[in-house]
Order: C-alpha cells, then sequence, then structure tokens
C-alpha cells in the first residue's frame, strides 16, 4: 500500500506542478485572450449574455482599484486548484488500482486537458467541472454512509444549486451540466425514498434562468455603447459582439457544422476522443458492478446516458474539444459516485482479452504522446491526435535550454504582455 500512496501522490504533485506553471505564466502574459476579451462583457446599457463576470470584475477595479486582469487570473487560478485537489481526492479511492490511477491522472480527455492545449485554458468552463466534480464527490460520501441525506442535501442547496445558477450569467454552457446533476440527486433521492417534487424549486429556477439567457434579446445598439465604454483596453470587440448577443448566426452555425460534423479528418479525430472519453468508464462500470466492487442501480445507466445527450447535441458546434472534455469528466463523475466495496478484491485478477503490457502501452502512449485539441479546424491547421506532455517538455527544452526563433517557442509573439488596465 505505501507503493501505491507513493504513485498517488508523484501523480497529484506532478499534475500541480504543471498548472502552477501555467498559474505563473497567467501572471505574466494573458494566455487567452479571446476568453480575456469576453470576460469584459458587463451590464453598463443593460443585460448582455455573460455579463455577471465582467459586471462584477469592473466594480472592483472601479471601487477597489483591483485591476480587471488580478481578478480574471485570481478566479481562474481558485478555480483549477480546487478542480485539481477535488478530483485527486475523488480517485484516491482507486490507490490499489495503478493502472487506473495512472490513466485517471493522465488522460488528455480529463484534468489535464487544460494544459495539453492551452486554447482550453481560462475557459468558463471550469465552473461547471468544478459543480460536476463536487456533486460526484458528495454523492460518493453518500453512498459511502459518510453523510446522511440532510447533509448532501445542504451541500447540494448551498453550494451546487447557487453557483450553477451564477454562472449561467457567466457562461450559458452551464446549463448543459443540468441535466446531470437533475439526474445525479434523482438517483439518490429514489435511493433516501425521498418526494422528487422537492427537486421542483431547483431545477424550474434554472431552467427558467437558462431560457432568459436565451431568450431576452439583446439590441445591438446596447453591445456597441458597452464595447465604446471598454476602449482604450485593446480587447478584441468581435469576441465581445458574439458572446453577448442573443441572436444566433446561422452562417456560424453552418460553418461549424462543416468543419466538425462534415469534415472527415476532422471528425475522424472527434469521434477518436468521444470514445475514449465515454469507453474506458463502461468497461470500468461493467468490471467493477460484476465484481462487486461498486453497487450501482440499474437506473443510473440510463441516467449517465441522458446527461450526456445535451453535449453530444451540440459538440459538433464550437470548440470541440471543450465539449468532449465535459463529455469524459461526467462520465468519470458518474462512475466515481459510487464507493469501492469489498476493498480486498485485487483488480490485476481481472481477466482481460488484452494482455496487460499492452494495455500498459496503450496506457502510457495515451497519456503521454496524445493531447484533445480545444477545438478549430484541425485539417486546416495541420493538428493532429500526437502532442500532450512529451511535446510539453520538448518545448520547454526549446524555450529555456536552447536558442530558438520561431514564433511558437516565443512567449512575447505567442501571448499579449499582462500588462492590461
Amino acid at each position: 500500500m505505501t507503493k501505491n500512496k507513493t504513485l498517488f501522490y508523484i501523480l497529484f504533485f506532478f499534475v500541480l506542478s504543471l498548472f502552477i506553471y501555467l498559474f505563473y505564466l497567467s501572471t505574466q502574459y494573458i494566455i487567452n485572450f479571446w476568453t480575456f476579451s469576453q470576460a469584459h462583457i458587463n451590464y453598463s446599457d443593460g443585460f448582455v449574455k455573460r455579463g455577471l463576470f465582467g459586471t462584477f470584475a469592473i466594480y472592483l477595479e472601479n471601487k477597489l482599484q483591483i485591476e480587471f486582469i488580478n481578478t480574471f487570473n485570481l478566479f481562474f487560478i481558485f478555480f483549477y486548484l480546487i478542480n485539481i485537489i477535488l478530483y485527486f481526492l475523488i480517485i484516491r479511492k482507486y490507490i490499489k488500482y495503478n493502472l487506473i490511477l495512472i490513466f485517471l491522472a493522465l488522460s488528455p480527455t480529463l484534468i489535464i486537458f487544460s494544459f495539453n492545449d492551452l486554447g482550453g485554458f481560462q475557459r468558463f468552463d471550469v465552473i461547471s467541472i468544478f459543480l460536476i466534480l463536487f456533486h460526484s464527490y458528495i454523492a460518493n460520501l453518500f453512498r459511502a454512509k459518510k453523510i446522511n441525506f440532510k447533509e448532501y442535501h445542504k451541500r447540494f442547496s448551498l453550494i451546487v444549486f447557487p453557483i450553477s445558477l451564477f454562472s449561467i450569467f457567466i457562461h450559458e454552457i452551464q446549463c448543459w451540466s443540468i441535466p446531470f446533476h437533475f439526474f445525479l440527486i434523482r438517483s439518490i433521492y429514489k435511493e433516501a425514498s425521498k418526494k422528487l417534487n422537492e427537486l421542483t424549486y431547483f431545477f424550474s429556477t434554472l431552467i427558467l434562468a437558462s431560457i432568459l439567457v436565451f431568450t431576452i434579446p439583446v439590441e445591438l445598439e446596447i453591445i456597441n455603447s458597452m464595447i465604446d465604454k471598454l476602449d482604450g483596453r485593446g480587447l478584441w470587440a468581435s469576441a465581445i459582439t458574439v458572446a453577448s448577443s442573443s441572436e444566433g448566426n446561422i452562417n456560424i452555425l453552418a460553418h461549424e457544422l462543416n468543419t466538425n460534423l462534415f469534415n472527415t479528418y476532422n471528425l475522424k479525430i472527434n469521434l477518436f476522443f468521444l470514445i475514449l472519453g465515454v469507453l474506458p468508464f463502461q468497461i470500468l462500470f461493467i468490471n467493477f458492478k460484476k465484481r462487486n466492487l461498486i453497487n450501482i442501480m440499474k437506473d443510473n445507466y440510463t441516467y449517465f446516458y441522458l446527461s450526456l445527450i445535451p453535449y453530444l447535441t451540440f459538440f459538433a458546434i464550437g470548440d470541440t474539444g471543450r465539449w468532449l472534455h465535459i463529455i469524459s469528466m461526467i462520465s468519470f463523475a458518474f462512475f466515481a459516485q459510487y464507493p469501492i466495496q469489498n476493498s480486498n478484491t485485487d483488480l490485476s485478477k481481472i481477466k482481460t482479452s488484452i494482455p496487460k503490457i499492452i494495455l500498459l502501452i496503450f496506457v502510457i502512449i495515451y497519456c503521454f504522446f496524445i493531447r484533445l485539441p480545444h477545438g478549430g479546424n484541425l485539417e486546416e491547421k495541420k493538428i493532429s491526435i500526437w502532442g500532450g506532455l512529451y511535446k510539453k517538455f520538448e518545448a520547454a527544452y526549446k524555450i529555456y535550454f536552447v536558442d530558438i526563433k520561431e514564433d511558437k517557442f516565443m512567449f512575447e509573439k505567442r501571448f499579449k504582455k499582462n500588462d492590461q488596465k
């Protein structure tokens, strides 16, 4: 068991160190200028989509002289740090199963995603990931009888629900996680023999907020006035206009579908990560259930697939990799909500159709040499599945130990300097 703990802490501090480097880098450069620009969207002239964060950050800037960039960075550092700690608290129960532990800690579709592709870093998806992980964590505590139903309900009511509600007004991507939270809490209510009508308040409120965000009309004059007030900050006005508008753009929709769904090259990569973001957890479900390591209700298989429907419906629109990342996180969270039973069972005795040595090689290649791209036209940009951690360490070597003048290895060329006011 000591060796298992050693591996767990090595993986934890390894992943933590990677993100700490990104945190440091974000204090020197604006890593994701697209998100940084959109984060300035605010309610100064009226309601607009995604306006809550910018309204709060600009208020702190005007009243307390806290620069916008500092609020922006601290927000993301806090949530990424919390997510890493929470994630490793959850996977700690697999400490006996080395191969599973390595896969979960370093899978390119899971917690390491936004390090492997910086286009996925500093995205407000981080709130959705936090809520998915936290809800899975407290569900696990309830099922392990470490907390009672009242304590579970209190944590959902005071943390999951209000953050879900407010985050809808920060970024509407949170709306697609509502089914996950509904089906997860529904299964717990059924197990605890509680009346399901108690859930009406929570989810009718979230659905109403979602409808308001998508249906309240936003006048172009409001957006233009807001952008004028942000003039001088050097932001991407196009990013702000697209994100704050309530009107859909058919031309953009057609472009996204042609890029992600009707382009064979891009579609193959998307399907590859979709399968590897979901299938491993289905295999684990089956094997753990077969060996009585988890006690899963039959309905929960249905709940799992129903929770994925919103993401599967829209995953071909926008930055596909970000959708696939959340799909994989939901797959993990549904599996991880179940505590390990019969902990003396040794998974190494599980017979598989694939020799263990081949499985180990696959896990190593998958975790160290493959990365999930955050999105875009992968064929046009000549992006393949290959990359991941080894490419990051190769880049670090070239940046700090080799004098290479390529733009992609020069921070001043890739990112804007962190001197925004």
